[in-house]
């Protein structure tokens, strides 16, 4: 399994709307018992704790404009969090955070 984080690019950042840096993912090879599995499947089989818990699931070649991606992925299955949500800031949620949070999360799915 690999990570990375994708600078998050949604909209302006306002006074009154705000958001973290941007969100976390791990590359789960083919082969293990998680890849091609949506993301609410993994939730029902592993008690995940990242920052609002899995929002995507995705093969590799599905995000293959994602320049992100590790470049050894493969047939991978992609699998993240975001900190779009209305308690993130940026403040919380730094670029070194995000990768923190994604290595949180590489370690759960390990795991399962």
């Amino acid at each position: 399994m690999k990570t990375f984080v994708k600078e998050n690019t949604r909209g302006e950042r306002s006074g009154t709307f705000d958001f973290g840096w941007g969100n976390g993912y791990v590359v789960i090879p083919k082969g293990h018992k998680l890849h091609g599995m949506e993301y609410n499947d993994i939730h029902d089989l592993i008690h995940i704790m990242v920052n609002g818990g899995i929002t995507l699931s995705e093969p590799v070649d599905v995000l293959s404009n994602w320049e992100e991606i590790p470049k050894d992925s493969g047939d991978g299955w992609v699998v993240g969090f975001d900190t779009c949500h209305s308690w993130n800031t940026l403040e919380q949620w730094s670029k070194e955070d995000v990768m923190a949070e994604a290595v949180k999360l590489m370690e759960q799915l390990k795991q399962g």
